[in-house]
């Protein structure tokens, strides 16, 4: 009975299920367990990674760092130490370890073997590395928590360093995305694809959808801005209609009423006159004649019956004629000649209003016609005493016109073209002479200067061609020859060589040039044409000084007055004032008297150092200016005032006046001095202009006061740009003691002429060159910025252009002298005590004092229009005498008299 059920037992579970070895039937629960417990303790490690490395704190202690201080992670310490660890080792790419954990967790937990397992855990590995190592490339670092942690981790630098060897950086970053979505796809059930294509859908459909968006808008947008300018356009043309009709309604009342104020002036002179003489019958009408202008109008006899009448055409009128009764005051017969009258129409009596003087007092109450007749007649009558009495205003200044400068001729230069093949083939053909190999590459002709552009053949010296210019020069046949090796930019050395016609330059081209009225320069000035034609304009306020030295004949005196021209042509007398030095007294002598200039043209070299003295007082007393308002340079200052307004900066600058005192003590002079002085002595606040000082010996100055005049010229040159002072200084003997070390070493900016000798070369440009210019305005200048030499010929400017130009500017007002300029400060400072008790202003220092209970050197600079020095030096005598308290501090001291 047992045996059977047993057996019977053994075929349901044979029939029903299938059989399980004793082993596996055995070892079953045990592995489902560990299954379990495998993927639990797994998920947990993610979840609990995930939360350390979410919570982090840089300043929990770690593999790398101690810290007593409580820990801030949420898992503890043993968080802070799994988050710090994996930071350094994957970085930002940490956070896909807890991704990569839970992947694992999930394989383990469908029992998919120890096979699949260890792939997905292979693949997580790998996908992380590469994620690292496309984080460390893309972006090194990034803030998380409160410092910068490297994206790709310790890993993720090394790996990119190995893959940036063989690839680079882009492919590295191409490998690395590559290598992360293939191992995604082998050990996740993630499908690259399916999610590619969906995320594609989405682009298309967020794509399509903003095309719709904007192509809406578009349309929108157009229809409105088609409607808008239709509406503008009609608008439009419905102004311009208005305004035509308003014009023309606007005229036609002007002439109306011009017409009924002449006919109402003539009928008041025609009532308020008696009439002389016996009318026979007055109700005759008078008879009316017409004269022509010019025609003399004879009056008839007075036996003739009724008194006669004219009618005469003023020309301020046009053709309406206006009658005008004549009344016989005489027996005799007399004319009115009207031949000297000028024509004067209405826009031209508003210009003379406008530039002229102001208007008579018993001129007011007539007409404009009436009144421009008046000063018309007396125009011509002593045209001296007009010009002399509208020159006498300033402020309001015209440039000199172009038409003064001669036009250069419209002439096109014939290139001769057989000439310029041959002299390339002498140069190669002399090169070949001396076995240097190469060729002429191209050849550029200028108006003074051809340059032909050689190529040496490979492994030829450059050194060995620099030293054929004389034999160049010799088999050419020209007068100098200039090698330039090798030509700056380019692969080739030049050699320039003197064109066969040489042609002129003209100052008027430059004047003319755009680059000269526009604000590209400071200040502008014409330095001449390259050795292409060009023209050359440079920036005075860039260089900011000039060194100039030529021979006697090589230019050098045309070239400093065609940058005076440039000056006088671009900038007012209130923009821009002048000093002109002038020792030989002839060169700068056609500038008396034009209202640019600070003082008459100097022409004494101990008069020229106190100018020189003056311009440094000057510099400070302007910085001291830009430094009360905050101002970088002059054109900064002067934009400030335009923004503020005079009133304004006047009331700032006389606010720190008392402040500024204390510092006029130390460093001496007033910056109340840098502006010009009305009729009442009082100060012009306002722009200050530019000053620049032209020196055309320097050897005279040398020689005379050596000293004086070369730290004068080095103070200046050294930080006197900033303040809008500029110093042109000019020599024809440059040696070593004209030109000395200190300033030469402050006037970077030079320009040289033709030079007697390669030492005088050296001496100005520092290498030799220029003994072998051609001499009439050709010339070096080294640009500021640079050391390379550049080759310009200068313009030409005749004695009668620069006489026209000086007479216009000298036609418009006088100059404003500022003659304390030629005081020595200094000296008046040595004179000691007794200069002060005799100082002739004195006795008037005291009354100013007196009548004021409170004096300083400035109150008494601003109202005596003396110097610093010399103030103070009368305050003290005041001291001394018992005139006014002693000083305190800052504030203006009390007079103790009254």
């Amino acid at each position: 009975m047992t045996k059977k059920t047993a057996q019977g037992r053994v075929g349901v579970l044979s029939a029903g299920a299938p059989v399980r070895s004793p082993s596996a039937k055995s070892g079953g629960p045990e592995k489902s367990i560990s299954v379990e417990i495998g993927s639990i303790l797994v998920f947990a490690f993610a979840i609990f990674s995930l939360t350390a490395l979410a919570t982090y704190h840089p300043g929990d202690p770690s593999f790398f760092t101690a810290s007593t201080a409580p820990v801030a992670n949420a898992c503890g310490r043993v968080g802070a130490y799994v988050s710090s660890g994996f930071f350094e080792c994957f970085g930002i790419a940490a956070f896909l370890v807890p991704a990569a954990l839970f992947f694992i967790a999930s394989s383990i937990f469908r029992r998919e073997g120890a096979l699949r397992v260890f792939g997905t855990l292979s693949g997580m590995i790998v996908a992380v590395l590469s994620m690292t190592v496309f984080l460390t490339l893309q972006w090194p670092s990034v803030p998380y928590a409160g410092s910068d942690l490297l994206t790709g981790g310790a890993f993720g630098v090394w790996f990119a360093k190995i893959l940036q060897g063989q690839f680079n950086s882009t492919g590295a970053s191409l490998v690395s995305v590559a290598v992360f979505a293939l191992s995604l796809a082998l050990s996740t059930p993630v499908s690259v694809a399916n999610w590619g294509g969906r995320i594609l859908g989405l682009l298309k459909l967020f794509f399509m959808r903003f095309v719709l968006r904007i192509a809406r808008v578009a349309f929108t947008y157009t229809t409105f801005l088609l409607g808008l300018l239709a509406m503008k356009t009609a608008q439009a043309s419905a102004r311009t209609m208005e305004r035509m009709i308003e014009g023309l309604l606007a005229r036609a009342k002007e002439a109306r009423e011009t017409y009924d104020r002449r006919r109402e002036e003539l009928k008041t002179a025609r009532e308020s006159r008696p009439l002389i003489g016996n009318s026979e019958n007055p109700a005759e009408a008078p008879r009316e004649e017409k004269v022509k202008p010019g025609e003399s109008v004879a009056l008839r006899e007075a036996g003739r019956a009724g008194l006669p009448s004219v009618q005469i055409m003023n020309d301020a009128f046009g053709d309406d004629s206006v009658p005008v009764a004549l009344h016989s005051i005489s027996d005799q017969s007399m004319e009115l000649d009207t031949s000297s009258r000028p024509a004067i129409l209405p826009h031209e009596m508003q210009r003379q209003s406008s530039l002229g003087p102001a208007l008579d007092p018993s001129l007011e109450g007539l007409s404009p016609g009436v009144i421009a007749e008046i000063q018309a007649k007396e125009a011509a009558r002593d045209p001296k005493k007009a010009k002399k009495k509208s020159a006498t205003k300033r402020g309001i200044w015209k440039l000199p016109l172009l038409d003064f400068l001669v036009k250069p001729p419209k002439v096109e230069t014939q290139v001769d073209k057989e000439r310029l093949y041959r002299n390339s083939e002498i140069l190669r053909q002399k090169f070949l002479d001396f076995e240097i190999e190469g060729t002429v590459e191209a050849v550029r002709p200028g108006p003074v200067i051809t340059l032909y552009e050689f190529k040496p053949a490979p492994g030829v010296k450059v050194s060995r061609i620099a030293a054929l210019a004389d034999d160049i020069s010799m088999a050419l046949s020209a007068q100098s020859v200039r090698i330039i090796a090798p030509l700056p930019g380019k692969n080739v050395v030049g050699i320039e060589i003197p064109s066969d016609v040489r042609e002129n330059v003209f100052m008027r081209e430059f004047f003319a040039h755009p680059d000269f009225h526009s604000n590209k320069h400071a200040i502008p000035v014409a330095m001449g044409k390259d050795i292409a034609g060009n023209i050359f304009l440079s920036d005075l306020a860039k260089m900011p000084h000039l060194l100039c030295a030529g021979q006697t004949g090589s230019g050098k005196s045309v070239f400093m007055n065609g940058l005076i021209c440039s000056l006088l042509y671009r900038f007012t007398p209130d923009e821009l004032r002048l000093i002109l030095v002038d020792p030989k007294m002839i060169e700068f002598a056609s500038y008396q008297e034009i209202p640019h200039l600070l003082l008459p043209v100097v022409d004494d070299c101990s008069h020229a150092a106190s100018a020189l003295k003056w311009a440094v007082r000057e510099m400070e007393r302007r910085y001291r200016i830009l430094a009360m308002t905050n101002a970088r340079n002059l054109a900064s200052f002067n934009q400030r005032v335009d923004e503020i307004g005079v009133e304004v900066l006047q009331e700032n600058l006389e606010r720190a006046e008392s402040e500024i005192e204390g510092l006029e003590r130390m460093s001496g002079g007033d910056w109340v001095e840098a502006f010009e002085k009305d009729e009442d002595g009082d100060p012009r606040f306002g722009k200050l202009p530019y000053i620049v000082i032209f020196i055309d010996e320097l050897a005279e100055l040398m020689m005379v006061a050596k000293k004086e005049v070369e730290i004068s010229i080095a103070r200046i040159a050294q930080k006197a740009r900033a303040a809008g002072i500029h110093l042109v200084v000019a020599t024809q003997r440059p040696s070593t003691d004209v030109v000395t070390g200190i300033i030469k070493a402050n006037l970077p900016s030079r320009t040289s002429f033709q030079l007697a000798s390669g030492v005088d070369s050296k001496t100005i440009l520092d290498r030799v060159g220029a003994e072998k210019l051609l001499g009439r305005g050709d010339l070096f200048f080294i640009p500021p910025g640079t050391a390379n030499l550049l080759r310009l010929h200068g313009a030409y400017l005749s004695d009668d252009e620069i006489s026209k130009i000086a007479g216009s500017i000298r036609e418009q007002g006088k100059p404003n002298y500022r003659n304390e300029i030629l005081v020595d400060e200094e000296a008046l400072a040595a004179e000691g005590d007794e200069g002060d008790l005799s100082d002739p202003m004195f006795d008037q220092a005291v009354e100013l004092a007196k009548k004021s209970g409170q004096i300083s050197a400035s109150f008494l600079q601003r109202h005596l229009r003396v110097g610093y020095n010399r103030a103070a030096r009368m305050i003290e005598t005041m001291e001394m005498k018992g005139i006014v308290g002693p000083p305190d501090g800052a504030r203006p001291r009390d007079v103790l008299v009254r």
